[in-house]
C-alpha cells in the first residue's frame, strides 16, 4: 500500500533548507553516528562526540579510564575523522566526564596544541596543603622507602 502523504526525513529537511545546508546537515549527522568507526566499537560503547567547537570535538566518557584509553588513541581517532570528514576542519579532541559539562569542560585550546587533556586539568581542586600539614603527614609514614617516595611527590606538586 503506497501513502504518498508518508514522506522521509531527510526528504521533508531537505524540501525545507536550501540543499547545501541540507547536505552540510548530512555530513554532520554523519560525523556523529560514525562514532563506532572512528573511536572502535569498545571505546564508542563508553563514549560519545556531544559538541564540536572551533574544530574541536568534546567527547564525554562515562569513566576517566576510558579517558585515558581515548587519550592513548587520540590521533589515530583524529585522522580517521579527517579521512571521512575532512570538510568538517576537526583538529583535535577534548575530553570531558559523562555528567560534567559545567563543571570541568576541557579546554579547547589545550586540545587543539596537541596537548592531551582530561576533566580537572583546568581547575584547582581547592587550596594546596599548607607545607607543615604535608610534613606532618610524611612523618607519620613508618616505611623510609615509601616516606622518600612521597617527600618527592610532594616537592614536584609544591613547587
Amino acid at each position: 500500500m503506497d501513502d504518498s502523504r508518508i514522506r522521509k526525513a531527510s526528504d521533508l529537511v531537505g524540501a525545507i533548507l536550501s540543499p547545501e545546508i541540507a547536505r552540510t546537515a548530512g555530513t554532520w549527522a554523519g560525523f556523529f553516528s560514525s562514532w563506532d568507526r572512528a573511536a572502535g566499537e569498545r571505546l564508542a560503547a563508553h563514549s560519545r562526540p556531544v559538541d564540536v567547537k572551533n574544530g574541536i570535538v568534546v567527547v564525554e566518557a562515562e569513566h576517566p579510564g576510558w579517558i585515558q584509553l581515548l587519550q592513548m588513541q587520540q590521533d589515530r581517532i583524529l585522522s580517521s575523522i579527517a579521512a571521512a570528514f575532512p570538510e568538517l576542519g576537526i583538529k583535535g579532541i577534548a575530553f570531558r566526564l559523562a555528567g560534567d559539562q559545567g563543571r570541568r569542560e576541557a579546554s579547547p585550546a589545550a586540545a587543539g596544541s596537541g596537548q592531551r587533556t582530561s576533566p580537572g586539568c583546568e581547575e584547582s581542586a581547592g587550596p594546596a596543603p599548607a607545607p607543615e600539614t604535608i610534613r606532618q603527614t610524611l612523618d607519620a609514614v613508618s616505611d623510609p622507602g615509601f616516606r622518600d617516595i612521597l617527600s618527592s611527590l610532594a616537592d614536584a606538586i609544591t613547587e
